[in-house]
């Protein structure tokens, strides 16, 4: 609160002659204070100089001449705040009242003009219109009074919250971004206790588990604003809205939110052959497919295929190769832009082998994809079938001996299964099949042998008898892994 002190005015009092009998106007002209004596002087001015509240000046020519009109001037100025000013002047006898500017309220000879405020340092000008009617002095005086004026205000306002949130339009998963919170006091007086806060949606974090930030403002003075960064990360792609709030308490709530579109950059190789089984010396056809799977343009993009050792890249075609590597500059993918390539390989010599293909792009982006073939060897069978006895009477043996080679130099022969069939002519001896053979009826069946290495045998046995007198053909019938079909020998014997 502020008090301002004045004092009351006092009355100030000009005294003017006027003198001279001349028949002719004389011309008027304000000058200092002080009077002049004598006809013809230009004029003069009287005033009461105070240092209170009012001062009051009065202008008037020193001579007019009879029956002429003239005029003359009163100025009140303030020397402070004052109320009520009120200036007063009577026409003197020998006089009279034309007009004047402002209009005063005429009472007789007495002419009254208020003005209900003045400030310091302002000032209010009469201009009087009067008509000398009798030769003479001419002595009008004027007053002038007021009241002191005290005044203070106090402001009646509220205040206003205003929230502004920014952040990026568009940002990428994984990526740190900061939003900017700023909080304004729009109104006239002092926002209170002013909080802002910032829940974090789905999707949003800030450095820890916290979702909901909380910044104690304070007072907020009129026009004064605040700034607040929120660093953020996604972890998820897609359009992400993050509201903030701010209260006060002697303010309602604001709220504002900002909206980024979080991308996910990404890239995807696939590689697949349909040579998962060939022979050797035969070529692989991979195909590799070089996808862009996220939600941005890709830079820089590079594919690079590396075969095994053991199987040259025979055709790359638009790739660079060294040795077992393949690379192709693929350059910019665009969003759900996809590319094919295709790599050819070979092998000299059996067993599984892996193709490995990886791409990466200027954005730090990798992924990696791989299959294999398998080269088998080719191998040679040969089955022999001999019988030791050859005629026999009926009533005498011969034993047979099976005689299973792998004449193959690279690869194993795997899954060997011997059958052997007598015909009508022959029967089994029992309890002479070799390495666990077991007959039935005229059927004689071997255990498999699992593995036969190249240039490596496999011999069985077995003894049979003649019944019957006649040409006696027996078969051996071989299958194994690498052919399903059976391979059939046949061995003729003479019974009589």
């Amino acid at each position: 609160m502020k008090t301002t002190n004045h004092l009351w005015i006092i009355p100030v009092v000009g005294l003017l002659n006027l003198t001279g009998c001349r028949t002719s106007p004389t011309s008027y002209s304000p000058v200092g204070t002080g009077s002049a004596t004598g006809e013809g002087a230009p004029g003069q001015v009287a005033s009461g100089q105070s240092s209170y509240y009012v001062n009051l000046t009065k202008k008037a020519p020193n001579a007019v001449g009879l029956g002429e009109q003239f005029t003359y001037e009163l100025t009140a100025s303030a020397q402070s705040e004052a109320s009520d000013v009120t200036v007063v002047d009577v026409v003197p006898p020998g006089a009279t009242y034309i007009s004047s500017q402002p209009e005063a309220a005429q009472e007789g000879n007495k002419l009254t003009w208020k003005f209900p405020n003045m400030n310091r340092g302002e000032s209010k000008t009469i201009i009087v219109t009067a008509k000398a009617e009798t030769e003479g002095q001419l002595v009008h005086c004027a007053t002038a009074s007021a009241i002191p004026q005290v005044c203070i205000s106090t402001l009646v306002g509220r205040p206003q919250l205003v929230l502004k949130k920014t952040g990026p339009e568009i940002a990428q998963v994984g990526q740190q971004v900061s939003y900017d919170i700023v909080v304004q006091n729009a109104g006239n007086v002092v926002a209170r206790d002013v909080v802002v806060t910032d829940a974090l949606p789905e999707g949003l974090s800030s450095g820890g588990d916290q979702k909901e930030l909380t910044f104690q403002i304070g007072e907020l003075a009129p026009g004064n604003s605040k700034s607040i960064a929120v660093p953020v990360r996604a972890s998820k792609r897609g359009k992400i809205t993050n509201a903030a709030v701010a209260v006060a308490s002697n303010a309602g709530k604001v709220s504002a939110e900002a909206l980024t579109a979080f991308m996910q950059p990404e890239v995807k190789i696939q590689l697949a052959t349909k040579d998962s089984e060939i022979f050797i010396n035969r070529t692989a056809v991979y195909d590799i497919e070089v996808s862009n799977t996220g939600d941005t343009s890709l830079s820089g993009v590079v594919l690079t295929d590396t075969a095994a050792p053991e199987t040259p890249i025979a055709v790359a075609e638009g790739a660079t190769v060294n040795a077992s590597t393949a690379t192709w500059n693929v350059g910019t993918l665009q969003v759900g832009e996809k590319k094919n390539f295709t790599i050819k390989i070979v092998s000299k010599v059996p067993g599984k082998f892996t193709d490995s293909a990886t791409v990466t792009s200027a954005e730090g982006l990798k992924d990696s994809a791989q299959d294999s073939t398998t080269w088998k060897g080719v191998t040679g069978v040969t089955v022999e079938m001999v019988d030791e006895t050859d005629p026999i009477q009926i009533g005498e043996t011969s034993k047979f001996t099976v005689r299973v080679t792998n004449q193959g130099g690279a690869m194993d022969l795997t899954d060997v299964n011997i059958t052997a069939t007598l015909p009508p002519e022959l029967e089994f001896v029992p309890n002479t099949c070799s390495n666990e053979g077991v007959s039935e009826g005229r059927t004689v069946t071997w255990p498999a042998v699992s593995t036969v290495p190249p240039k490596g045998s496999v011999v069985r046995s077995y003894i049979v008898k003649g019944v019957k007198a006649g040409h006696a053909l027996s078969t051996v019938a071989i299958t194994s892994a690498m052919s399903k079909d059976a391979l059939e020998q046949h061995e003729s014997t003479t019974v009589y």
